[in-house]
């Protein structure tokens, strides 16, 4: 009898382990499809190359969370240039220079008394910026024409997301920042950039 008891206990304590390995083990992390831009004919431009240069530095420390997010910014404005900036020239370049691409998440003041209990609030402000000037040189390396675009996003984040809650909202975020940016400079590239433009 003794012998059953304890082996009863055995196996409600294994299985007590088992159970609190598993409560233990962190979600899969989402997988989120590339940014695409494939609804957007790409420009084709007589230039002979295309340079991205970023004057965006990130010191990777709070409040930045560009380094922490399933889609930066930068990172997306480099698959944007791709997939709409196309040289098909011998000569001459596109310079593409990213004077910001930042994202920041700054923590705001919720209620943690009793009747913040029975509330939920918004726990995060999150805020993105792009500004990005497209630069056509001539053969000295001077600037003889120009496109800027600048676009912004400013969202707040509710208690109480999961990690793959949170990274939806910056993913979501990031996209139509791309889209806002993309509308800015679309019309003027077809305008500014006549003499180098290709079939559109």
């Amino acid at each position: 009898m003794l012998k059953a008891t304890l082996r009863i206990l055995a196996l409600a304590f294994g299985l007590g382990l088992a159970l609190s390995a598993c409560s233990s083990v962190n979600p899969p992390t989402e997988q989120f499809p590339p940014l695409s831009f494939s609804s957007l004919p790409p420009y084709e431009l007589n230039v002979g190359r295309i340079e991205v240069v970023s004057d965006f530095k990130s010191d990777g420390k709070y409040p930045h969370i560009e380094y922490d997010m399933p889609l930066s910014p930068e990172d997306a404005l480099k698959r944007w240039v791709q997939a709409r900036l196309h040289p098909i020239g011998r000569t001459g370049t596109l310079r593409v220079v990213i004077h910001d691409a930042s994202a920041t998440e700054v923590a705001l003041k919720t209620d943690h008394g009793f009747t913040g209990l029975f509330k939920k609030e918004q726990a995060a402000r999150v805020q993105m910026t792009l500004n990005v000037s497209l630069q056509m040189l001539d053969d000295r390396q001077f600037v003889v024409a120009e496109v800027t675009g600048k676009s912004e996003r400013d969202r707040t984040r509710p208690e109480g997301q999961t990690l793959n809650q949170r990274d939806q909202v910056l993913y979501s975020m990031v996209d139509d920042l791309l889209m806002g940016f993309n509308a800015q400079v679309d019309p003027n590239i077809g305008q500014i950039f006549t003499p180098w433009l290709g079939a559109h």
